[in-house]
């Protein structure tokens, strides 16, 4: 062991690098032991260098005799230390034998003990699964047994359930048999009382045909007479006149006389070139009665803007051909006035019947109210005498037309104009004198959605009571609640056909319609806290107020129609979208362009979409001048100025204004194109119009037509975050069809959206 020590030694040694202490070394005297070097210190006090093996001299020459015995002790504690270790080392591999022996004795006992234990699980398995294949046995024999009974007490119910269909199905074709008998009944009742009217109405035509020629007649006689008389006097001052011109002719001299010949037969020709001049390279002018014909010579001659005109049939007819021509314009003026009248009598007689379903409706509700012991009765409010008044007049205002002076906003709103339009409301401000003012928080459960249906109109139960009050009359139409169906209003020059608590319609006296309703209506979503000031005249003031503090103030007549609105951010900044409290410009229809298809049609598939609507705004700014909302609404010609977006995805059941959410998601281009829009200009605003086929009443089709544009906005607004403030809805009925059909025509039942910023005004005063 020793001598491996020493080999081990001196590798160590041939191997290492020869440190510092060699130098320190020289200072002191060193004596070689082997391959070792041993440096010999004068006293225990003087450090050994680092690294280096060391001695105490005993004395001075004893350098190599005390590095001999010092190394001598430091072999011997080597070996005792290397001896430690080794039989440390024995008594470690002695406890890992010992621990192998003893895990590997343990590792065997597990292993025998795992054996077992799966015997014992395998045996148990083999009779669990014997048990569980007995129970199942068991139970499938007990299920098709149950099964067995169940089929039969199936068959059996089958049976009697086949016996009772029988029996209803015959119970049920009698009644229809029955009831197909009664139908019948009443149709041929129906038909012979319409008969029995037809022939009364005919009876009547023919009284007032027979007046009428009677009167004709008379007419014709006395002007007749009147013609004999003029031409008589006419006669007797054109013979007075002849005798004296030939007395002064006798006078003349011959010289005159023959100078008169020449002339005349130069006139005579200059004549005769003329009319043969005329007749071959333009018109003639021929006057029957008090109109004025110009006579074409050829069809490719153009007629004067304005003037009536024919072709002659030859160069001396012009006089002929006139009276011919005047006499089929007064054949066709009177045949149109005839069809007009028979249009306006049907429609009359539709109005009548309407009205007589609607009043027998309403009181069957109010029958079957005053029966309900659930229904709680609330007091109806009394309209303001001011706002009746004020709302008649609305009413009687002509709506703006092609022919019809453009009427001046009423004024309506005299204490509501506000004073500075950039400063957002504040609703708890203390109102005007003599101003109502209603504050409610907007939840659900009075509102609606684009999936609902309208609610029905709230029935009187009581004297001025009612079964409830639609959102129409609780935010300032009280006075059109008073106005029943069948009311007549400006002395019958305007009829009330019908009022369904959202929506009153009303027939003018040119046979038309309009639909009233509150224009608010989309403003108001659950969360948001909505301040209503009514004035005297019925004219309100709303500031609906969201939950991210933005505001939408408006403002509206007696009709529940918007006048102003406003939109302000959650910073109080301004947008004014609508103003129409500035006087209106009467448009006539001849001055406008004639709009381009290419820019005013816009298909939400093209990729160029928002470049035809920048298109269709550089063109409605090139007209030079806006209108008001009343008459981009009203007048047909200055709408269609507005590019359209066809919406021809979304379907509507028969009679229905609800949009099923199926359906809504249809609309998914359109609320991002129109979102897109507002998000690059705040103050757009879009038209939504809705349109019907002709089957129906036109006042049905209407308010049906109406319902279903304010459920596209509401669908737009619900699905697509469309904000409510930027879309205005109107109906249109049946009074532009695409598709010239009385019939069910399904490309009739539409609905479309026009963009009308550039179009409206919108600077406020």
């Amino acid at each position: 062991m020793k001598r491996l020590i020493n080999v081990m030694t001196a590798t160590s040694l041939a191997l290492y690098i020869v440190p510092p202490f060699a130098a320190q070394a020289q200072d002191y005297p060193t004596a070689m032991v082997g391959d070792v070097q041993v440096i010999c210190l004068p006293d225990d006090q003087t450090p050994c260098p680092d690294g280096a093996t060391c001695a105490i001299l005993t004395s001075p020459d004893s350098c190599q005799a005390d590095a001999e015995q010092t190394l001598g002790a430091q072999t011997g504690a080597d070996q005792a230390a290397a001896d430690q270790a080794a039989a440390d080392q024995a008594a470690a591999d002695q406890a890992a034998a010992d621990q192998a022996a003893a895990d590997q004795a343990a590792a065997d006992q597990a292993a025998a003990d795992q054996a077992a234990a799966d015997q014992a699980a395998a045996d148990q398995a083999a009779a669990d699964q014997a048990a569980a294949d007995q129970a199942a046995a068991d139970q499938a024999a007990a299920d098709q047994a149950a099964a067995d009974q169940a089929a039969a007490d199936q068959a059996a119910a089958d049976q009697a359930a086949a016996d009772q269909a029988a029996a209803d199905q015959a119970a049920a074709d009698q009644a229809a048999a029955d009831q197909a008998a009664a139908d019948q009944a009443a149709a041929d009742q129906a038909a012979a009382d319409q008969a029995a009217a037809d022939q009364a109405a005919a009876d009547q035509a023919a009284a007032d045909q027979a007046a009428a020629d009677q009167a004709a007649a008379d007419q014709a006689a006395a002007d007749q007479a009147a013609a004999d008389k003029a031409a008589s006097d006419q006669a007797a001052a054109d013979q007075a006149a002849a005798d004296q011109e030939a007395a002064d002719k006798a006078a003349s001299d011959q010289a005159a006389a023959d100078q008169a010949a020449s002339d005349q037969a130069a006139a005579d020709q200059a004549a005769a070139d003329q009319a043969a001049a005329q007749s071959v390279a333009g018109p003639q002018i021929a006057t029957v009665g008090d109109a004025q014909v110009v006579c074409l010579p050829d069809a490719q001659t153009p007629c004067p803007d304005g003037a009536l005109c024919v072709v002659l049939t030859s160069p001396d007819s012009c006089q002929a051909d006139a009276e011919q021509a005047v006499a089929a314009q007064t054949d066709a003026a009177q045949q149109k006035a005839a069809a007009d009248q028979a249009a306006a009598t049907e429609a009359a007689a539709q109005d009548a019947q309407a009205i007589a379903a609607a009043e027998e409706a309403q009181k069957q509700a109010e029958a079957a109210a005053a029966a309900d012991p659930n229904i709680v009765p609330i007091e109806a409010p009394v309209p303001d005498p001011e706002a009746v008044n004020t709302l008649a007049r609305v009413l009687q205002s002509p709506p703006a037309s092609a022919d019809t002076p453009d009427q001046p906003v009423a004024e309506v709103v005299a204490a509501a104009d506000p004073a500075d339009l950039k400063t957002a409301p504040h609703a708890d401000a203390p109102p005007p004198e003599g101003v109502t003012v209603t504050t409610e928080t907007v939840t659900t459960s009075v509102t609606r959605s684009s999936s609902q249906e309208f609610h029905p109109a709230p029935v009187k139960v009581g004297h001025d009571k009612k079964s409830g009050l639609s959102d129409l009359e609780k935010v300032g139409l009280v006075a059109l609640g008073a106005l029943v169906i069948g009311a007549m209003i400006n002395d019958n020059r305007q009829q009330v056909v019908s009022n369904s608590g959202d929506r009153v319609v009303v027939r003018q006296d040119d046979g038309s319609y309009q639909v009233y309703k509150d224009d608010n209506a989309l403003l108001r979503q659950p969360g948001s806290t909505v301040t209503t000031q009514t004035f005297r005249d019925g004219s309100t003031r709303v500031i609906v107020e969201r939950e991210d503090g933005s505001q939408i103030a408006t403002i509206r007549d007696a009709s529940g129609r918007v006048l102003q609105r406003v939109a302000y951010d959650r910073k109080g900044r301004a947008t004014v979208l609508i103003d129409d409290m500035q006087p209106e410009t009467y448009v006539d229809v001849r001055d406008l362009p004639k709009p381009r298809p290419t820019h005013t049609t816009i298909q939400l598939n093209d990729q160029d979409a928002a470049m035809r609507a920048a298109l269709a705004a550089a063109d409605a700014e090139e007209i030079g001048r806006k209108f008001s909302l009343r008459q981009i609404r009203t007048i047909p010609q200055v709408r269609e100025l507005a590019p359209t977006i066809n919406v021809n995805t979304i379907t509507f059941a028969s009679g229905s204004a609800a949009i099923d959410p199926s359906e809504a998601q249809k609309l998914t281009k359109l609320g991002k194109f129109i979102t897109d829009l507002i998000a690059a200009n705040p103050n757009e605003v879009f038209l939504i119009e809705g349109h019907t086929d002709a089957v129906g009443s036109a006042a049905s089709n209407l308010a049906l037509s109406d319902r279903r544009a304010e459920s596209v906005a509401k669908a737009l607004t619900e699905y697509f975050d469309v904000p409510p403030e930027n879309l205005v809805v109107q109906g249109y009925g049946e009074s532009e069809l695409l598709v010239n059909s009385l019939g069910n025509e399904r490309a009739n039942r539409r609905v479309a959206v026009r963009i009308i910023t550039a179009l409206l005004q919108q600077t406020a005063r």
